[in-house]
């Protein structure tokens, strides 16, 4: 593990990423689909993120090491949701608060207005995690709690509410 003070970059996410983060994707119970190659010749899992414009997928580097994955899944209505995955090595170690920093950033920069994840009834630290970073639970899908949150400028502050 590289020093974990060093500042924490996202970048586009490149099909030579994909062999690094298929392994972190599998551990937490992602269904990637169809293994192997696909057509063009990459895992079948990045034809998506590299091929779909409303996705912007970025790798979380820290000293040029891949620590993490955001995946924002854009609307037309300016709603996204957010996929974010910490690899195993760096889990507990603040790098998803900081990669949460990074992905509100860059929503704020392409002018998203709301954020949106799902999350497993029975991941607690994700629940806890996301509700430490301004997220509400906004009802419940399937085994899953949707949260969402406002993109605006102020940061984690409490947007103003001015319903009548």
């Amino acid at each position: 593990m590289t020093d974990a003070t060093s500042p924490l970059l996202l970048r586009p996410f490149r099909l030579s990423d994909a062999g690094i983060i298929e392994p972190w994707l599998t551990q937490v119970g992602w269904n990637v689909g169809a293994r192997g190659p696909s057509a063009s010749g990459h895992p079948v899992w990045t034809d998506r993120l590299m091929r779909d414009q409303r996705i912007l997928a970025l790798v979380a580097l820290r000293a040029d090491q891949q620590v993490g994955l955001v995946r924002l899944d854009c609307g037309p209505d300016g709603v996204a949701e957010l996929t974010m995955i910490v690899a195993p090595q760096w889990r507990r170690s603040g790098q998803g608060r900081r990669m949460f920093d990074a992905a509100l950033m860059h929503a704020r920069s392409v002018g998203l207005r709301r954020l949106v994840v799902y999350v497993e009834l029975e991941n607690e630290a994700a629940l806890a995690f996301f509700g430490e970073m301004g997220f509400d639970a906004a009802g419940a899908i399937g085994g899953r709690i949707r949260m969402d949150r406002v993109v605006h400028n102020s940061g984690r502050a409490t947007p103003l509410d001015v319903t009548v």
